[in-house]
Order: structure tokens, then sequence, then C-alpha cells
């Protein structure tokens, strides 16, 4: 007889390639600035340009700062990759998740499945944390993602999103 695993955890990684988001001998940053927009949460691109004034513009950086922005990037789109494989949320988009620190200089994922333009419903789990390591090694950024399965109201939030995407899809077809 076995005994199954006692806790309710779930883990998720991802690598990727660091030349994949920003190639060091051609780098193309208004396919950059495309992506940024596309995979980060609107606090992430604050804190980029925050920490990299002037990212989009490829004389303003060396090669030392050219790897660093790359390497930032690749470890946003590694936690976001391992935080969906974590949460068994195929549902969830890159702008659902974003990356924050703690205390302590720790990091973690938030999942927050509602828009930043929505009041905040009452009485309602809207955010959810899971535990983020990241690591870098040359030209590689690896991601791991420790978490609790989703709390109900944020299932429900994407269920409700998947039902609406469905019946978006049977109009298209009628």
């Amino acid at each position: 007889m076995r005994a199954p695993f006692p806790l309710s955890l779930r883990i998720g990684t991802d690598i990727v390639a660091t030349s994949r988001i920003l190639s060091p001998l051609q780098p193309d940053y208004k396919r950059l600035s495309r992506l940024a927009a596309r995979f980060l949460h609107p606090r992430e691109l604050d804190d980029l340009n925050h920490r990299f004034p002037n990212w989009k513009d490829a004389q303003s950086h060396d090669g030392l700062k050219r790897q660093q922005l790359a390497a930032w990037l690749a470890g946003r789109w590694a936690a976001k990759e391992a935080a969906k494989k974590a949460w068994d949320a195929t549902l969830l988009g890159f702008r659902d998740l974003r990356v924050e620190p703690e205390t302590g200089g720790r990091v973690q994922v938030i999942c927050d499945t509602r828009l930043a333009r929505d009041p905040p419903p009452i009485n309602r789990i809207t955010e959810q944390a899971a535990q983020l390591s990241i690591s870098h090694d040359g030209d590689y950024t690896i991601a791991m993602v420790m978490a609790t399965p989703l709390h109900p109201d944020i299932s429900a939030d994407l269920a409700f999103r998947k039902s609406a995407a469905e019946a978006r899809l049977v109009d298209k077809q009628a």
C-alpha cells in the first residue's frame, strides 16, 4: 500500500534561453517592446522602467546592460510559465500573473485574475501568492514555483472566463 503525498502543494518549473528574449548579436528592441507589453503586468512594466531607464533605446545599453535586461525579462517569462504549471491553470494569461518582491528580498508570483480597472469585489479573494525561485546561469534562466491549489474564488473567475470564451466561439460559428 502506498501513502499519498500528504500536502496540497504543486510545483511548476520552466527554463528559458535568454537569447530568445533578446538576441545578443542582433537585438530587436521593437520586438522586445511588443513582447514586454504583451506579457508583463502593468506593475512589472513600472518596475522594468524603473530598473532599466530607456530600455527601449538600443544605443543606451552596452553588452552587460543588454544581458541584464534580457535576463530580467527571461526571469519573468519563466516564472509565469512555471506558475501556470503549478496552478494547473491554462486559462491564466501572462498579465494575470506578476512577479513582485517579498519582505527580506525574496520574490513571489501573484495570481490576480481581475482587471486592474475593476474595483475589488467585496468579500472575495482576488489574489493568491506562490513561492518563486529564479536562477540565471549563462544564457539560461530557470524558475520554480511552489503553490497551493487556486482559491475557489479565483477558480470561479477562470470558469466564468472559460464559459464566456466558449459562448463567443459559438456566436462566431453561428
